[in-house]
């Protein structure tokens, strides 16, 4: 049987159209139940997704299909290489090298970052050192290697669309969509143009309800918290504008779908000012969201975030 088309994200704003492929998945795959692990962009917040899958992996709830954007795309290929408890210290260690500066991906300059922005170049950092961490950690090379299915999303620039990976090679698929906009270069694959996939797309939902999902556990990390921002700074005002619109974007999706699907959002426990590239409270944030969801799972109540409204500068 062929697979659902994919349709381009900008489609799926639109009232009803989220249902509407939610039945036709059900007609084409049937309506056994299958179990999805969605899990969100957010850079040096990633750590929160490993805290969610512990706490997931210790309750027994295992997926059948495996969704990633950014940071979100490099846990779920990881733990769909590997889902099982040794596959969840493997991305504890991961985290726990990046809080230590092991690799260090995104190393401070002496330069202030505004004036870095000005340079003429297409970004901040150099990928290599992502690159070379994913080629250490991952067991696999290609989607078809991974235990679970799995798909990542990237951003189309010339198309300003969503552009899924679900097959060929990983890694660069991986890259494509951890290409945040000025900190790592575009990615060229077959001739497109990729940037970080929450640019348009914050939590993919799509390829999952494709497959014929009908439970989504939502693995979102970024604002994490409603309370109001403060800012300090001008770049603290833009990056609560810019997530106020990944949000948006999220909250839409999911209430076109709500009532199809059981969707179960895990709590982070938190939600502290990080600066962009910094790594190390990665440990703080793991145990934090490892809590918080075991909870969760266990009693179905989830506490209040603990501090700090977003990323910042």
């Amino acid at each position: 049987m062929p697979p659902l088309t994919i349709r381009n994200s900008s489609g799926f704003g639109r009232r009803g159209l989220l249902r509407d492929w939610l039945a036709e998945a059900r007609s084409r795959f049937g309506t056994d139940p299958k179990t999805a692990f969605i899990l969100s962009g957010g850079g040096v917040l990633g750590s929160v997704q490993v805290g969610m899958i512990r706490a997931l992996t210790e309750a027994g709830i295992s997926p059948d299909i495996i969704t990633g954007c950014s940071v979100g795309a490099i846990n779920g290929a990881a733990f769909a290489a590997d889902p099982t408890s040794r596959g969840v210290d493997r991305l504890v260690r991961l985290w726990s090298n990046l809080a230590d500066g092991k690799p260090d991906l995104m190393p401070r300059s002496r330069i202030p970052l505004i004036a870095q922005m000005s340079f003429k170049r297409a970004s901040i950092h150099d990928p290599s050192k992502l690159q070379q961490m994913l080629l250490d950690e991952l067991p696999v090379r290609t989607f078809s290697e991974l235990k679970v299915p799995f798909a990542c999303v990237a951003t189309d620039a010339h198309e300003a669309s969503a552009h899924w990976f679900d097959s060929g090679p990983l890694i660069p698929a991986l890259m494509a969509s951890a290409a945040l906009p000025a900190i790592y270069p575009p990615v060229e694959i077959d001739g497109k143009l990729l940037y970080d996939g929450g640019v348009v797309n914050e939590l993919p939902l799509q390829w999952a309800l494709a497959q014929g999902a009908t439970t989504l556990y939502i693995l979102q990390v970024g604002h994490l918290d409603a309370r109001p921002l403060e800012p300090e700074k001008p770049f603290d005002s833009l990056m609560h504008a810019y997530w106020t619109a990944r949000v948006q974007r999220v909250e839409e999706d999911l209430a076109q779908i709500s009532d199809e699907c059981e969707v179960i959002r895990l709590p982070a426990g938190g939600s502290p000012r990080v600066r962009f590239d910094d790594w190390s409270r990665s440990r703080e944030l793991l145990a934090a969201s490892y809590e918080a969801s075991r909870e969760f799972l266990s009693t179905g109540e989830a506490a209040d975030p603990i501090h700090g409204p977003t990323t910042s500068l």
